[in-house]
């Protein structure tokens, strides 16, 4: 075992917890301690397996344990080792996920007897399956015996009866997002100590006030009532009340499926060297990503160069060295990703063989090396992938950038003759929009960052936009109030090229005689024949 003084714990990214749980491992016979960082959770999970059953107690009361739950988004809870054994056994899923291998961040050797290991899925398999079945089981007698109670009219038994049932989801829920119940607490208590956890639970109970629940008062009436020898005629509120408890029974069916594929998921990890290798926190939609990704191209590293929440959504940036994951394998993963995942996740895809970096980096390095870096390093499929021959000194400079913006600025140019003639012969403008915008995201990320990106879809170039400087999000607003869907609008209009006219005067002046020619047929044959008249063919 390791001295006190050089008991240090990283992946609780906290010097005051760190100091704490140090502590207690000094004071205390603490056999073994669990992290799981919030992912799965609105809170981190620590959990801390003890020696005695008193000291457990006492120390769940701690000021400090709600302390740092309020502040620091860390569950904590302390469980003697008898008891963690114990429930295990019984199939618990929480303590399957939560106390898997890959999470002990601190492990006593002197109670060697008391360290407790979870077991390979196959062999725990059938534990959760009894706890599962267990669940389904009393929930469906329960469930009966309603059913059968409002056959028979009996009013204050139907309400106190879903009081039950529902009590008793609450006990799943607790026990699977908590790790215990709170029998001892009130209905409303429960319910509301449950909403840090799942905050889909207050969709189905109205509030009485800030603390109590119309339905859970309606469950007193009736228990008062059948203490009264009294009835509570409120057979209008049935349906309400099965609505909320089948949706409390669906929460439970959810976090099992979720904890079931994430047991089966986390006891497959390894976990060398606690103290001295920090692992990489699980994601299940980066896992998901990766997983897709890797499905549909030949990749050798991803690595998550940048993430950014703004509301509800979270972009990932993810950079790929692949080998064929061209613009049009790029946007067939994404969509794929689209379909897979939420709309509150999306993701900014580049992708590059390894020798195309290796020989652009003369442009380029000061890109990639900001982000081809271990600390963003999320797949690799082998250890022995060579490393990038950086030059040293780099010193970047913006090659070319003449043919990057002067045919912008001539975009820009063109674009504004057609959009302010005063005859509103608006007629391309479409496609020098799109042009522009596209040739202006190409510019200004080369600007900022040294990397000329590819033909990338435009919300993906306006994402890289966003990355390479956040200041240029003030002008979100405009494509927000766009009279359609603006990326979409952009990319059906995307059939030019970002590069300089090669033409000359006389080949324009060829173009423009074979217009006229062709348009005088035209004008001909539709108007002077009398398809349309000139009224029809002008605006109101």
């Amino acid at each position: 075992m390791k001295t006190l003084e050089k008991l240090n714990f990283p992946k609780l990214e906290n010097e005051y917890l760190e100091n704490i749980i140090r502590q207690l491992a000094h004071q205390y016979n603490v056999i073994q301690i669990f992290f799981t960082k919030q992912q799965y959770s609105e809170f981190s999970c620590l959990i801390i397996n003890i020696e005695s059953n008193i000291d457990a107690q006492k120390l769940q009361q701690s000021k400090w344990v709600r302390k740092v739950k309020e502040h620091l988004q860390v569950n904590i809870a302390f469980i003697f080792s008898s008891k963690l054994r114990h429930h295990y056994s019984l199939g618990s899923p929480f303590l399957a996920f939560y106390c898997r291998e890959s999470a002990v961040i601190y492990q006593n050797n002197e109670f060697e007897n008391s360290i407790f290991k979870a077991e390979k899925w196959q062999k725990f398999k059938k534990r959760f399956n009894e706890y599962e079945n267990n669940f389904y089981h009393d929930h469906d007698l329960h469930a009966w015996q309603i059913k059968n109670l409002i056959s028979e009219g009996s009013s204050n038994s139907v309400f106190t009866s879903y009081a039950r049932l529902v009590q008793y989801d609450l006990d799943y829920l607790e026990e699977l997002y908590l790790g215990s119940k709170s029998a001892l607490l009130s209905l409303d208590e429960r319910i509301n100590n449950l909403i840090e956890y799942i905050p889909d639970i207050q969709k189905y109970f109205v509030r009485n006030n800030r603390s109590k629940f119309y339905l859970t008062d309606l469950f007193t009436k009736a228990k008062e009532a059948s203490a009264d020898d009294d009835v509570i005629y409120k057979e209008e509120m049935y349906e309400a009340v099965g609505i909320a408890q089948r949706s409390l029974y669906f929460l439970v069916e959810k976090r099992l499926a979720e904890l079931k594929k994430l047991i089966k998921k986390g006891l497959h990890e390894s976990n060398e060297a606690v103290y001295e290798i920090e692992k990489k926190p699980e994601n299940i939609i980066l896992d998901t990503a990766i997983e897709t990704i890797l499905e549909m191209a030949e990749v050798e590293e991803i690595y998550l160069y940048h993430q950014i929440t703004y509301g509800e959504k979270t972009t990932y940036y993810l950079m790929l060295i692949a080998v064929g994951a061209g613009n049009e394998k790029l946007k067939l993963i994404t969509q794929s990703l689209k379909s897979k995942i939420d709309g509150k996740h999306d993701f900014v895809l580049l992708s590059h063989s390894r020798y195309w970096i290796q020989t652009n980096l003369y442009q380029n390095q000061s890109f990639f090396s900001s982000i081809i870096q271990n600390e963003y390093l999320i797949y690799s499929s082998s250890k022995y992938l060579p490393e990038f021959h950086w030059e040293v000194p780099h010193n970047p400079y913006h090659a070319d950038l003449h043919f990057y913006y002067k045919p912008t600025k001539n975009i820009a140019l063109q674009f504004f003759a057609i959009a302010n003639d005063d005859k509103e012969n608006y007629q391309g403008l479409e496609y020098l929009f799109a042009l522009f915008f596209m040739s202006f995201c190409r510019t200004y990320i080369f600007v900022k960052t040294y990397y000329l990106p590819n033909y990338l879809s435009n919300q993906t170039l306006w994402q890289l936009c966003l990355y390479a400087d956040s200041d240029i999000r003030k002008y979100n607003s405009l494509i927000e109030q766009f009279w359609t869907d603006f990326f979409p609008y952009l990319d059906k209009h995307m059939t030019l090229h970002h590069k300089l006219s090669k033409l000359k005067k006389e080949e324009a002046l060829q173009m423009n005689v074979i217009v006229e020619k062709l348009m005088y047929e035209l004008h001909n044959l539709v108007i002077e024949d009398g398809l349309l008249s000139f009224e029809q063919d002008e605006p109101d």
